[in-house]
Formats: C-alpha cells, structure tokens, sequence
C-alpha cells in the first residue's frame, strides 16, 4: 500500500530536521546568480518570492542555472532543496562536495511535487528551492489551480528564501520575476567548461514586479 499524503509529510519533515538543524539566518533582498546578464538586471533572485524560469528551447541553460546555484550557494554555506518532479536530476554529473548541501525530492507525482514546495518553502533554513517542472505531463501541467501558486508565494515570502519554478512556459501567474532561457546551445558546447558556458546564457527579463538594485549599486 502507497503511504497516504500526511505520513509522506511526516517523513519529510523529520528528515528536514535531522538533515538541516534549525540555524539562525539573516534575510536580505536578493540570491545572485553569478550570470552577469541576470544579476546586472535584476539585482538575482529576489528572496521571499517566487522566480519563474522559462525553459522554452532544448538545452537552453536550465541545468546549468541550477549548477551555479549550487556552487554559489555552497560557498555561502547556504542550504537549498530540489523538488525533481520527473527524476530528470543527474547527481552523477557534479562534484560529491557540492551536493553536500542540497536536500533532493523524487516526488513521484507533480502533486507530491507541489505538496513538497509547499511544506518546504516555509522553513527559514533554506536559502533556495528549486522546483523543476520542466519533465511534467502538460496535461498535468494545465490543471495546476492559480490559487496553488499564490499559496506558494505566501508561504515563501516570511521565510525570505528564494523559490524558483523552471518550467517549459509561462505558467507561473504569482511570479515577482520572471525570466526566459531560450537560446539552446550547440553540440560542441560539450566540451566548454562550465564557466564559459554561464557567460552565454542570455537571459530575457519578461516580467519583474520587484525592483531590486543591481549589484553594482551596491
């Protein structure tokens, strides 16, 4: 027999404990992405909101986004959580070390996935989550309410972490900023350290209802 939803809960919530004790943390504006076509823009993700990424062409950057993110925010000693909502991660593809951080979610329907966001975006000691509905059923997809994503983003908003949803469109109607990947990059691309390949992302700001300062101004 399947465990039903609330034991599911249950046990995410104790893992959450004994994995990440509850440490202090100082809420600030903004998460940088370390892409200077983004954080130049907007200042990088603003925290205590959601942050649409729209992954509108193959190989268009969105796995490497999250790579940075990830090196980042573990120089920074931060947490973050992925909620992987059609097993697309690869832990194989990166350093032991930088996933030391990182608390992964198989969720094995988009409605776990969306249940898992909600339960996890409402705990202050995680700087980031990632949601990747990239894999999901469009179908599945359409019947996504616009009353879940704004209970999403007030839960996020007291916790002041940075909730980004990657997704194949728009669909995302209480993002605060929202942006689009859509150059995808070349087969000889495989061979570009990674670095480089960030520097070519081009990010297009398609909605910012949040205005931060750039990074520059500060």
């Amino acid at each position: 027999m399947a465990p039903s939803s609330s034991s599911s809960s249950a046990a995410l919530r104790q893992l959450l404990a004994e994995r990440f004790p509850s440490v202090g943390r100082q809420h600030g504006r903004r998460l940088a992405t370390g892409l200077p076509g983004l954080d130049e823009i907007t200042g990088g993700l603003p925290l205590g909101a959601i942050t649409e990424v729209v992954c509108s062409g193959p190989s268009c950057g969105g796995h490497l986004l999250f790579a940075r993110l990830l090196a980042l925010t573990r120089e920074a000693r931060s947490r973050v959580a992925l909620i992987d909502s059609s097993d697309g991660f690869d832990p194989g593809s990166y350093p032991a070390d930088t996933l030391a951080h990182l608390l992964w979610v198989r969720a094995r329907t988009l409605d776990d996935a969306l249940q898992s966001t909600d339960l996890l975006s409402r705990d202050a000691n995680l700087a980031l989550i990632l949601l990747d509905l990239r894999g999901a059923p469009e179908s599945a997809l359409r019947r996504i309410p616009a009353t879940q994503w704004y209970r999403l983003q007030r839960a996020v908003e007291p916790s002041g972490l940075a909730l980004l949803v990657e997704t194949p469109h728009a669909m995302v109607p209480s993002a605060q900023l929202r942006i689009e990947l859509s150059r995808s990059h070349a087969l000889g691309s495989l061979g570009v350290e990674q670095g480089a390949l960030c520097g070519r992302l081009a990010p297009i700001v398609m909605r910012q209802r949040i205005q931060i300062p750039p990074l520059a101004a500060r």
